[in-house]
């Protein structure tokens, strides 16, 4: 497959950007559209590990190699363009000679470096307009009473950055031996005696879960909490990678140890595991804890880019970050606090509980308590 250096118009030659809302990729000068087909020869070479079953074992990727087996020896060499500024490694259409860092906001200088083959397997393509984001932000700011008077009406927003942030997409199983202390307990009367029998068990269960689809960002740009907290993204929209989806966007690579990615996704999955496992395997059970055991995880990752808007809204010489789940609308996003406004919730919050105590002990001395 011939390399895709950049993106024009078959009409005019004017550069195309994709458009979200119409799912192609569109020309701002003569109106022009050109449909992305899903095109078997410009899918991307089918590479081992990635989701394929193999007869009695899953597949995976040896995390020790992980950069050298995402390689594509066969794929096209995307351009990487370095920020001078916070040293960002960004990929961006050809065509584009001028981009904006979406993490720090410099100017990105260009250099002619070429590092090729780290292709990604896939893209969910940005869904969500630009122009909607405004009154994303302000239904996200709604109804929280502890926000600067006016906030949103007074703030500025800056420029909004369409980013593509690379994220590890994992699945596997977690699989191994849990045990609890469980409690049963019964009463009975004696007599004027209420006597209760409790015993105690020791419960040995064996674990095997499977899960799909786990993300984790793989950026060290952006702060894994706002990262975690945009999900969830509909991973069946994802499409085969193609450079074509990033014609009007810019798109980071993956810079997170490899280590620390499959370390974030084996703890998400043995949290969500084990949640699960003390829900079933201690039904009837009371007063139950975690006595010991471990689950271990066998695990396999793809490289996906998902679409993701930042922007900083400036308030009273601050800056607040957000960033919005390009493909879902989901906003999330530093917020400030008034603190005249917080120290009067406190005040009441503090009133209505000491009243409550007041009854409470007035009540109990009036009953001869």
């Amino acid at each position: 497959m011939k390399p895709l250096a950049e993106q024009k118009c078959p009409a005019c030659t004017a550069p195309m950007r994709f458009d979200p809302g119409q799912g192609k990729l569109v020309c701002d000068y003569c109106g022009m559209t050109v449909d992305i087909p899903a095109d078997p020869k410009s899918a991307p070479v089918k590479r081992p590990g990635l989701y394929e079953d193999v007869p009695g074992k899953i597949q995976g990727f040896d995390f020790k190699n992980m950069t050298q087996q995402v390689t594509d020896l066969g794929a096209q060499k995307l351009p990487i363009y370095n920020c001078v500024s916070c040293g960002a490694e960004v990929i961006a259409p050809a065509e584009q000679m001028a981009l904006t860092c979406p993490y720090c906001g410099n100017n990105i200088v260009l250099t002619e470096k070429v590092t090729g083959g780290l292709r990604p397997n896939s893209v969910i393509p940005f869904r969500i307009q630009p122009d909607s984001l405004p009154a994303a932000v302000s239904r996200f700011h709604r109804w929280k009473s502890l926000l600067p008077r006016g906030y949103f009406s007074k703030s500025t927003m800056g420029k909004v950055t369409g980013v593509y942030v690379p994220f590890w997409v994992f699945r596997g199983k977690m699989s191994g031996t849990i045990s609890f202390n469980g409690q049963k307990s019964s009463s009975h009367r004696s007599g004027s005696y209420l006597i209760t029998k409790t015993d105690h068990y020791v419960l040995t269960r064996r674990v095997s879960m499977s899960f799909e689809d786990v993300p984790v960002d793989a950026s060290g740009k952006i702060k894994d909490e706002m990262m975690d907290s945009l999900e969830p993204f509909e991973m069946q929209e994802a499409k085969d990678f193609d450079i074509r989806y990033l014609a009007g966007f810019t798109a980071d690579r993956f810079d997170v140890a490899k280590s620390d990615i499959s370390a974030r996704a084996e703890r998400r999955m043995r949290s969500s595991a084990d949640s699960v496992a003390m829900g079933r395997a201690t039904s009837g059970y009371s007063g139950v804890s975690r006595k010991g055991g471990t689950l271990k995880g066998d695990l396999d990752a793809k490289y996906v880019l998902f679409p993701v808007y930042l922007f900083d809204l400036a308030h009273e010489g601050k800056n607040y970050h957000y960033a919005v789940n390009g493909q879902t609308g989901k906003v999330v996003g530093q917020l400030p606090i008034d603190k005249n406004v917080s120290r009067l919730y406190f005040l009441l919050r503090f009133g209505v509980v000491s009243l409550a105590m007041i009854a409470f002990f007035v009540g109990k001395y009036l009953l001869g308590g």
